[in-house]
């Protein structure tokens, strides 16, 4: 559902190319392209280098098990995603204790099967950190491509689809039943988006988190958050976003909702609602 930063990703990328060149028996300037190749230059570099497919292979299995110059947990640490940018449900946290102990750390989905597109199975920018809930239950062996979905990094899930809440009769104020809450879009890549992760589905579990926010609404009317920005600014929060981050519980900007799990759901709700 967020929109993955490319700045980390390159520098990343950038710095442990040498270490990539000398272990895997192609031209440098072939290797670097497929490695480095933004998201819309996939599948072209995909069919380009089609005939390194078994070469990938076997050292990419050598590389990554015998080698150890790199793993996904120095990939993970550096992009430092906290929410699966899927689904904006499940945190993707990673964790090294003080002692270099690796505890958890975001899978990473190929977003062009490697199965299909054996080469890209290192090309950074066809690596998504995701959940596993999205990324072995749900998405699984399905087929993605940049005409079929979405890819984190290269478009916004959350620029072209917003949740809305439907209200089916007078307990929505106190009852999950009495509201629905619907993800819509008119753009058919993030319709399968939604289709491949469950998202109906999934976000059909969380409207316990609507209803605390029909629940505020009526709460903290505009007066009462004039009341409490006078009272608490730069003591308790520093500004009005700040307090709407307080009051809803998530971040409620385009850029900060990857920051906690579903930010995304609460940020639509929330503007629906006028909370803020």
């Amino acid at each position: 559902m967020i929109q993955l930063q490319h700045e980390q990703l390159t520098k990343f990328a950038q710095e442990h190319y040498a270490a990539f060149k000398d272990k895997i028996d192609i031209p440098h300037s072939e290797l670097q392209e497929i490695l480095l190749a933004k998201p819309d230059r996939l599948l072209d570099v995909a069919e380009k280098y089609k005939h390194y497919d078994d070469k990938f292979e076997n050292k990419y299995k050598n590389f990554t098990s015998k080698k150890k110059e790199y793993d996904a947990y120095d990939l993970a640490e550096k992009l430092q995603v906290n929410v699966c940018p899927y689904c904006n449900i499940n945190p993707t946290y990673t964790v090294i204790t003080q002692k270099g102990k690796k505890l958890t750390r975001p899978e990473f989905d190929h977003f062009y099967d490697k199965a299909t597109y054996l080469v890209l199975s290192l090309s950074f920018y066809n690596l998504i950190p995701s959940c596993h809930t999205c990324n072995a239950t749900l998405k699984g062996s399905e087929t993605f491509s940049d005409a079929t979905h979405l890819n984190p990094y290269s478009e916004s899930f959350d620029k072209v689809a917003k949740f809305h809440l439907h209200i089916k009769d007078s307990t929505f104020y106190h009852k999950v039943e009495g509201f629905k809450i619907e993800l819509d879009t008119q753009d058919k890549r993030a319709k399968n988006n939604i289709k491949s992760f469950e998202l109906e589905e999934l976000y059909k579990n969380h409207k316990d988190i609507v209803l605390d926010l029909i629940q505020k609404q009526a709460i903290y009317n505009e007066s009462y958050m004039d009341e409490l920005l006078t009272q608490y600014e730069g003591t308790l929060f520093n500004n009005r976003e700040d307090l709407q981050r307080l009051v809803s519980g998530g971040y409620i900007s385009d850029e900060e909702i990857g920051k906690r799990p579903l930010s995304k759901l609460i940020k639509d709700i929330s503007i629906e609602l006028g909370l803020v």
